[in-house]
């Protein structure tokens, strides 16, 4: 768009003070003459000498207010400098009248009242204008009358005719121009409120289109409603991101609320009306946005409010921003930070709740050997067993849930899994409940810990029993499943490729939305109370998870519900399976033991049963401890250290050293909580031996055997 030329006011102000400018070098420039060829050389005298040094002085000392200040070069020095030049010509004139006393003397000031006139016309813009407009049409009045009053007879005819034509034509002048003038002023006040309308026209284009490309360029919804009309203009994000027409008849302000979500409509629609009945002026407000495919997107809405004189509204002015992956992060933030604190929770109690189990399994052995001959004691003893198993069980499954259980990872085919633990789910779940097993002819292997693989079904199988109390039907499926960038959108924190995914089906009571979404969480569970700890799902998700998978739960009431588990599909080769040994009985040995272990009453208990073996035992309370018995000169074959240790040297740090000074030394961890010493991703660094608190006899013995023997 063409610049709109200067033709307006602010032109007509620089023109005038121009002319205003050279009005005032003119007269300057004419005063100085009289000086220098009048004053100097005492060709003038009397009055005549005074008002030539008034001009100077009034004309000078305008000009350098005029440079000075401009803004006054079209309003008071106007006004001052025509009220002077009409005194001065009017005095100028007398005085040569008087002096001569011939009337064509005076023809050179008579000349100038008719510039005056034109020259205040176009200069003064404000100052006393009327006023002045007056003083200079009659400004030749004074010459004129003091003309007729000393006439002398000889040309007293040629002198009237003279004045008198002066005077009508003077008149006449004067009544022309300022006809003139007016409708010249009202022309130009017409050009420039067209030019005014034309620039504010131009503006509004400009900002109409601003707000336009503010409209596309953003993603948030944009709005403008007339209260008064209801009338409300979108932009095109209404298309674009919720799928109504913004020119549409259905975008109207009095149906706008049917977009929100019914159970969030009320509360929205009373929170502007609350805020329109209070005279506030911002209104905001979170609710979810029913888009026109059927999608429900979360928004957070913003209008401002602007008011008539009597404070009534009559236009709203906002936005609305879609939160809607805003509030999933969110969700997934408060997930990580519960994992976060639960699996704090859970290492700090991990490492002392497990070295009492220790104690409390072994003593409770111990007993029912004791007593094998006293049944009470016995069952007491076997009693007190199962008790610690259960509780060793609940912390193995907080450790899964929050992923700080060291994973020993095999190559196993799901095939192989279920058709091995198909007699423990027969066994596991009703009579009336029919089973099928289905897997894929193809199912590639998985890398995953065997024991909390198998653990996870019967969980799920256990939950699927008991959501069919009347009986039902459970499916397990394993199956190939290849997921693209599109398929991962329901997948927190998963790639593409290739997974293989278990399925465990039942067509029981099934969840509604609210139970579905905790369903994961720990320690809740809408079983009765004793049915159920509300750790089984979330030791699943937990495991599942750390074998960098991820569990997926869907569930309908009254039809069912599905847990899928993917697991990242294996393309190494199996290894040859080798059949594990089970030792016949507690194999003795006499190799010498390092015993490191922080708390005294697990390392008495250790060294007991391990001395009673034939081993010979030394034991060290701390790392700094075990370190100055070996570098005594006392030769280890193996080490059997704690992981998690005070001091400021754990297990690993302990062996490294240790390695250092003996070399052939074998080493056998042993911790309820691992932390990262030994497990890196929840997975046991290779090589390593490990045995998890609390254990049984025969696990240390046979471990202490397998770490021995290499």
């Amino acid at each position: 768009m063409a610049p709109i030329e200067d033709t307006g006011p602010d032109r007509r102000q620089q023109q005038a003070q121009n002319v205003v400018l050279i009005a005032l070098l003119i007269a300057f420039s004419g005063a100085m003459l009289g000086v220098v060829f009048g004053i100097v050389p005492g060709s003038v005298s009397g009055p005549e000498v005074g008002v030539i040094s008034l001009l100077a002085i009034v004309t000078g000392g305008l000009t350098i207010l005029v440079v000075l200040k401009p803004a006054m070069a079209t309003s008071v020095i106007t006004g001052v400098l025509t009220v002077y030049f009409v005194f001065h010509l009017n005095a100028g004139a007398i005085i040569v009248l008087e002096a001569s006393g011939e009337l064509v003397r005076t023809i050179p000031y008579i000349t100038w009242f008719f510039p005056l006139v034109v020259f205040h016309q176009f200069t003064n813009f404000g100052f006393h204008k009327r006023v002045i407009s007056l003083l200079v049409s009659l400004s030749p009045l004074p010459m004129a009358i003091y003309a007729l009053a000393h006439i002398t007879e000889p040309v007293a005819i040629e002198t009237v005719d003279a004045i008198v034509t002066f005077l009508f034509s003077f008149f006449a002048f004067v009544a022309f121009f300022g006809f003139f003038t007016r409708h010249r002023e009202e022309e130009v006040q017409r050009a420039a409120m067209a030019e005014e309308a034309e620039r504010s026209a131009a503006v509004l284009r400009v900002s109409e289109e601003r707000f336009r490309l503010l409209g596309l360029a953003t993603n948030d919804l944009i709005w403008d409603a007339d209260l008064k009309s209801e009338k409300i203009w979108w932009s095109e994000s209404l298309l674009n991101t919720y799928g109504y027409d913004p020119h549409g008849s259905s975008t109207e302000l009095t149906t706008w609320q049917s977009w929100i979500h019914p159970d969030d409509r009320d509360r929205a629609v009373n929170d502007m009306r609350s805020v329109i009945v209070n005279g506030e002026t911002s209104w905001t407000s979170e609710c979810r946005f029913v888009c026109a495919d059927g999608r429900v997107l979360d928004v957070v809405a913003r209008g401002l409010f602007l008011r008539d004189e009597s404070g009534e509204p009559i236009r709203m002015i906002g936005s609305a921003t879609d939160v809607t992956e805003l509030r999933v992060l969110e969700k997934k933030l408060r997930q990580s930070q519960k994992m976060e604190a639960v699996g704090q929770l859970t290492g700090g109690i991990a490492h002392d709740f497990n070295n009492l189990l220790t104690i409390i399994v072994g003593s409770a052995e111990s007993l029912a050997d004791i007593h094998a001959n006293n049944p009470q004691a016995h069952e007491l003893a076997r009693t007190t067993l199962q008790a610690a198993e259960r509780g060793a069980d609940l912390t193995s499954r907080l450790l899964s849930f929050a992923r700080l259980q060291a994973l020993m990872p095999e190559h196993l085919h799901p095939g192989q899994l279920l058709s091995g633990i198909e007699g423990l789910i027969r066994r596991t779940i009703d009579e009336d409940i029919e089973i099928g097993i289905c897997v894929a002819d193809n199912v590639r292997p998985i890398e995953v810990d065997r024991g909390q693989l198998e653990n996870a079904i019967l969980n799920l199988v256990i939950n699927a029993r008991d959501a069919m109390p009347e009986g039902g039907r459970l499916t397990i499926e394993a199956s190939n499943v290849t997921l693209t960038a599109d398929d991962l959108l329901p997948h927190e924190e998963m790639k593409t490729g290739q997974y293989v995914v278990i399925a465990v089906s039942d067509n029981g009571c099934g969840m509604p939305r609210d139970i579905m979404e905790r369903a994961f969480d720990p320690f809740f569970t809408n079983k009765a109370v004793g049915k159920g700890s509300g750790l089984g799902l979330s030791m699943v998700w937990g495991f599942v998870r750390q074998s960098n998978g991820h569990a997926q739960l869907t569930s309908e009431p009254g039809e069912g519900t599905t847990v899928k588990l993917y697991f990242p599909a294996s393309m190494t080769v199996a290894p040859e399976n080798r059949m594990p040994t089970t030792p016949a009985g507690l194999a003795s040995g006499t190799e010498r033991i390092l015993v490191v272990e922080d708390d005294e009453l697990v390392r008495k208990h250790v060294a007991t049963q391990l001395a009673s073996l034939g081993y010979e035992i030394r034991e060290a309370a701390s790392a700094a401890e075990a370190l100055a018995l070996i570098e005594s000169g006392w030769t280890a074959d193996l080490l059997f250290t704690d992981v998690v240790m005070p001091g400021g040297m754990n297990g690993k740090q302990l062996a490294d050293e240790a390695l250092l000074r003996q070399p052939g030394l074998r080493v056998l961890f042993t911790s309820g909580y691992t932390e990262d010493a030994i497990a890196h991703q929840g997975r046991l660094d290779p090589g390593v031996h490990l045995l998890s608190k609390p254990y049984r006899r025969a696990d240390l013995v046979a471990k202490i055997r397998e770490a021995l023997e290499g």
